[in-house]
């Protein structure tokens, strides 16, 4: 495992993630968030997947959020209205994800993944090109489960103090992206940066509040649409 460096890294605490039993009884296509807490959400704050999962199903798109967890940091979350399934871990970088994403891959089997991961990796002072060839191994790791996986890979929601590294650091998610990108399973490029703003869309500097919430549900929203069809 990576050592941490930097006081950065308190923003993101660890915190332990109990596991649930994915549910295979729902239908449709099965969507993994995957990422830190900015995926996971704490008792306070729902995280992006409540007002994607109420977005697609207001839609009319028949979908199911899979993970290994259920939980949210230190509690439950605010609203338990929407699917809760997901794979969001709290202060995790992204080799601690990839350590584990050959067995919740097996156990979800997702025919979309949602990444916004590195966050941790880069604030902790991780270089650049550790991270993304983790991201890397983690996409490969992924399609040995399943050639056809469809990937939507987030370029970073900034942070205070943070914004220039991650918008370098954004640049490479870019690079990665397209280098990844193939016909049977295509990498889409999600960008959650742009328009997000740390003042007025988090409620510490780094993880979103509500309005933050909205704007990376969209994003995915407009992402989702181009690879998933409505009910017939």
């Amino acid at each position: 495992m990576k050592k941490l460096i930097g006081s950065t890294a308190l923003f993101l605490l660890v915190g332990c993630t109990p596991v649930s039993q994915v549910d295979g009884a729902q239908s449709g296509i099965r969507i993994m968030p995957l990422g830190d807490s900015i995926t996971q959400g704490d008792r306070n704050h729902n995280s992006y997947r409540r007002s994607l999962w109420l977005k697609l199903r207001q839609a009319g798109y028949d979908i199911n959020f899979v993970g290994s967890t259920r939980s949210h940091y230190l509690g439950n979350p605010p609203n338990s209205d929407f699917d809760l399934d997901h794979e969001g871990h709290w202060g995790w970088q992204a080799d601690e994800v990839l350590a584990q994403i050959d067995g919740w891959t097996e156990q979800a089997n997702p025919d979309i993944v949602l990444i916004h991961l590195g966050t941790n990796d880069i604030l902790r002072g991780q270089s650049f090109e550790s991270t993304i060839a983790e991201l890397r191994s983690l996409i490969q790791t992924m399609r040995k489960r399943n050639p056809n996986l469809k990937i939507l890979l987030a370029q970073l929601i900034p942070s205070q103090g943070g914004e220039t590294l991650t918008q370098q650091f954004n640049q490479q998610i870019f690079v990665l992206a397209r280098s990844l990108n193939s016909n049977t399973s295509p990498v889409i490029l999600v960008d959650q940066f742009s328009g997000f703003n740390v003042s007025q869309d988090t409620y510490d500097g780094l993880h979103p509040n509500e309005s933050g919430e909205q704007k990376m549900a969209s994003r995915w929203f407009q992402a989702l649409q181009t690879v998933i069809s409505k009910k017939p």
